[in-house]
């Protein structure tokens, strides 16, 4: 069975190391970059929006990441155990994970 595993972490430098160890460990995923509500909101008027082209165009990542792994459920703890080393249990990176089973899952990659 496939499993989704959620990982959300703030955006540091130490997170861009995270991912690169965790793409050394074997893993891939979508890698996305995300603002919280609460950043969200508290911009100016003018600049609330939640999706525009000049979000595409930001070289630097907002306020945190968001990773979707697909993996294989006997791969989940090893997933899970390098992410906890590489944050120290979310103490040097803030964030959190989470997994789901997938029910229906077909594709290439």
């Amino acid at each position: 069975m496939k499993k989704i595993l959620y990982l959300v972490i703030k955006s540091t430098p130490d997170a861009i190391h995270t991912l690169e160890e965790i793409r050394k460990a074997g893993y891939n995923a979508t890698v996305m970059t995300t603002e919280s509500l609460r950043h969200a909101t508290e911009e100016l008027p003018e600049e609330r929006h939640f999706f525009t082209l000049r979000h595409v165009e930001k070289v630097q990542t907002n306020d945190s990441v968001l990773c979707l792994f697909i993996v294989d459920e006997d791969k989940l703890e090893n997933l899970k155990e390098v992410i906890r080393e590489n944050t120290d249990n979310f103490k040097k990176i803030k964030g959190f994970m989470f997994s789901r089973p997938i029910e229906d899952y077909e594709g290439s990659i």
